[in-house]
């Protein structure tokens, strides 16, 4: 199947894309499921077997799709008249202030609660989005653990103004060479460059060094390469390039991806695997979108109010899932439905907790600072991409230790 071609002008306000906003929380519950695994325990070891088998790959692919996202949706809104200090401080004022508030809960908490000391080093990294530039996973995974995706995002955000205008500079009947090529290295140079790093304590859940986990997973300029793919994607699309597959066929693709990737080498899992069919999934939806003429699940207002709480979302899950399986089932290990009523529960709480995140801190902190200040024009559609360690140091030999998520 072959979409039609859709150009999108680059004046005046772009198109809403209800579908990218609405897969945002699925994706985001699927890291929520995927973090479960690690404090949901099922006394059978062969459904605890099944249920981490079944949700791990989706932990991988929930932070390309994401870093993808982010760059698709940046271009997409961007302005030719965007000035870059305006564009800086709306992207600050949508990450930060609800990271400081979840760090600083999160910070009590660990101390109150599980009585562990406050590292104040990690504490600088964190709060100013360093961590996932150590090459100690103490510090990137310390306090929220999924917040050392913002650390990534952070610096997306600052190389987006110069990588807008060399982006903007290929020309269209070449962004999809350029796009095979930029996948190609993610999906085949970067984990072949990975073998070559030092295996010194290898971890069990990972297969990977933690050399090759941190170069792989958590170094913000080797997963700015997704972030780049997303803008390339996003130029195809507004510059009426032909999309060579429908959104069904991108999502067979996706669940086809999805089940082999275990068979992969640990240094192909986590990205390389997935990148492909979550590139393909984000501009075929996209697509889906401009030539949508009825409503669908994914663009009802359900969802896409579900979509506009995922950043919130995702700040959220981990410290649910820590502190409510610490104060309602400590130690314990489930039988099948108790199990699956306990991720329910905690799944709803985060959502309750993610939604006052949303009223009481991140809209209101836009509506003051993220405005553009040059007309009374509406705030247009931001990506709230992901943002996804634990509350303590450990090993990564299970997802929690890993960070995985946003």
């Amino acid at each position: 199947m072959t979409t039609s071609q859709v150009g999108v002008g680059t004046t005046g306000e772009p198109p809403l894309l209800p579908s990218l906003t609405s897969m945002r929380f699925l994706i985001a519950t699927i890291i929520f499921l995927f973090h479960g695994t690690n404090f949901v325990l099922f006394a059978s070891p062969g459904v605890g077997e099944r249920y981490l088998s079944l949700v791990t790959m989706g932990g991988w692919a929930g932070m390309s799709f994401f870093f993808i996202l982010s760059g698709f949706v940046l271009t997409w809104v961007a302005r030719p008249d965007n000035r870059t200090g305006t564009f800086l401080r709306r992207r600050l004022v949508r990450i930060f202030p609800n990271h400081l508030v979840i760090f600083a809960l999160t910070a009590i908490l660990m101390v109150t609660v599980l009585g562990q000391a406050f590292d104040g080093p990690s504490a600088v990294l964190n709060v100013l989005l360093l961590q996932a530039w150590s090459p100690a996973l103490d510090v990137r995974i310390g306090f929220n653990a999924v917040s050392w995706s913002l650390s990534a995002e952070l610096l997306f955000y600052l190389c987006f103004p110069a990588l807008l205008l060399l982006v903007r500079r290929i020309r269209p009947e070449r962004l999809w060479a350029w796009t095979i090529g930029l996948l190609t290295v993610i999906a085949l140079v970067v984990p072949l460059a990975a073998k070559l790093l030092p295996r010194r304590e290898v971890m069990p859940f990972l297969e990977l060094s933690q050399e090759q986990f941190w170069i792989l997973f958590h170094f913000p300029p080797v997963r700015m390469l997704e972030f780049l793919v997303g803008m390339l994607l996003a130029r195809i699309v507004m510059t009426g390039r032909r999309v060579p597959l429908g959104f069904g066929g991108a999502a067979a693709l996706s669940v086809l991806a999805y089940a082999v990737g275990p068979l992969f080498p640990p240094e192909f899992r986590m990205v390389a695997v997935m990148v492909v069919p979550m590139s393909l999934l984000i501009i075929t939806g996209a697509v889906s979108d401009l030539n949508r003429t009825r409503r669908t699940l994914l663009s009802s207002r359900p969802m896409v109010y579900l979509g506009h709480l995922a950043y919130a979302f995702y700040l959220v899950h981990m410290q649910v899932l820590v502190y409510g399986t610490h104060w309602l089932a400590p130690g314990r290990l489930f039988d099948t439905p108790s199990g699956i009523a306990m991720l329910a529960l905690l799944f709803c709480v985060a959502v309750a907790f993610s939604w006052v995140l949303y009223k009481v801190v991140e809209q209101p902190m836009m509506r003051r600072f993220g405005a553009d200040r040059r007309t009374p024009r509406a705030v247009p559609p931001t990506d709230d991409t992901a943002r996804p360690a634990t509350d303590e140091p450990a090993a990564a030999t299970t997802p929690r230790a890993a960070g995985v998520g946003h």
